[in-house]
């Protein structure tokens, strides 16, 4: 990109260069399960996840999936609205209630996993053209967070201390 702020910024801007590669990835994947599907991009790894290991509660799904419970609450109740996913009560603990796939989620994920598909190629291809190591870079700055999270990081970090750095 000519004139890329954020490009330019470097390690200033690394959260926004990050989002913005999100962006460029996603919105195009969100719009083509939007129009082949009525199905939502932000649904895909819950979906998925219940399609793959059958039923689990909000709390599990969002611990396996590394996400906040309130953003779990929210991908869960727009299933839930779009008739894809159901609650059910857990049969072992009666204050819990399950999530399972309903028969219209399984036809749909069966649907998204061919877009998927198409979606992984593309994906691959990209990687491997401009950063085949990009999978294990990204893995190792999760496992840096895992052991430290980026808060912390924050907070370990001393304050400026010459006047040049201001």
């Amino acid at each position: 990109m000519e004139n890329d702020y954020l490009r330019a910024s470097g390690i200033t801007t690394l959260g926004s260069r990050v989002r913005r590669l999100f962006e460029r990835l996603n919105g195009n994947v969100s719009e083509l399960y939007r129009s082949e599907l009525g199905f939502e991009q932000r649904w895909f790894a819950l979906g998925m996840l219940l399609a793959d290991h059958g039923p689990l509660n909000s709390g599990q799904a969002s611990k396996r999936l590394g996400q906040s419970h309130v953003a779990m609450v929210q991908v869960v109740s727009a299933m839930v609205k779009a008739g894809l996913v159901e609650r059910k009560q857990d049969p072992q603990d009666g204050r819990s209630k399950m999530l399972h796939l309903t028969a219209r989620g399984l036809d749909v994920l069966a649907r998204v996993r061919i877009i998927s598909a198409r979606v992984d190629r593309a994906a691959s291809a990209l990687i491997d053209e401009a950063a085949p190591d990009f999978l294990e870079q990204l893995d190792a700055l999760d496992d840096a967070l895992d052991r430290i999270c980026f808060a912390d990081r924050i907070s370990n970090t001393p304050a400026q201390t010459k006047r040049s750095e201001i």
